[in-house]
Order: structure tokens, then C-alpha cells, then sequence
């Protein structure tokens, strides 16, 4: 009788332990919807960028620098692009691909419809 005690009791607090840990909070994030990540997409862009206005803030005041800007991709305007206009991309391998927007390889059709 005693082992089916100790038994029981082992169980009844390893549920309430397991129910306490895997009890859902349908509390709002910042008065969104509960568990909505749509409500919530606009707040997470806000977010990223306060952060990374912050950490440029940072970088300025604290190493006395100049952040330098993220990478950025192909883009259509040659100065915003990073293949610079060039029409080649070099990657951080050392190895080189096609600009999409600026490669004479790209220029062309990718399908060709039939009548």
C-alpha cells in the first residue's frame, strides 16, 4: 500500500510540474491578438529596426565609428548594386557569379513562350 502511495504521489506532482510548464499564456503581445503573428508582424519590423538604429548609435558613440552598412544585394541602380555595375558578383569564396540585373548573361530571356 505504501509503494502505490509513494507511487501516486510521484505521478500526481510530475503532471502538475509537467501542466505548470506547458500551461499557454494567451496574454497580448503589446495589445495584438493572442498568438497572431500577423497582429504582430508591423511590431516586429518596428523592433528590428529601433535595434539597429541602436546598435549604430552604439558603434558611434562607444568605438568612435562609423557603422558601415549592411551588405546589400543586386539592385537595379548600378550604384546601389553590389556588383557596383560591373555586371560580376564576387563572393566571400573568392568565386564569381552573374549580377541579375547588370550581366550581359542575364539580358536575354529566361523562357521563351511559343505561339
Amino acid at each position: 500500500m505504501k509503494r502505490f502511495l509513494e507511487f501516486a504521489f510521484v505521478s500526481l506532482v510530475s503532471v502538475i510540474i509537467t501542466l505548470q510548464y506547458t500551461k499557454h499564456d494567451n496574454q497580448p503581445v503589446d495589445g495584438g491578438k493572442p498568438n497572431s503573428f500577423q497582429s504582430n508582424a508591423g511590431m516586429i519590423d518596428t523592433w528590428k529596426k529601433d535595434i539597429s538604429e541602436s546598435f549604430d548609435e552604439a558603434e558611434i558613440k562607444i568605438y568612435n565609428i562609423t557603422p558601415t552598412p549592411d551588405v546589400v544585394g543586386p539592385h537595379e541602380d548600378p550604384a546601389k548594386c553590389i556588383c557596383k555595375g560591373s555586371g560580376v558578383i564576387r563572393q566571400g569564396d573568392g568565386h564569381t557569379t552573374p549580377c541579375p540585373y547588370h550581366s550581359k548573361e542575364f539580358s536575354k530571356p529566361l523562357i521563351t513562350l511559343e505561339d
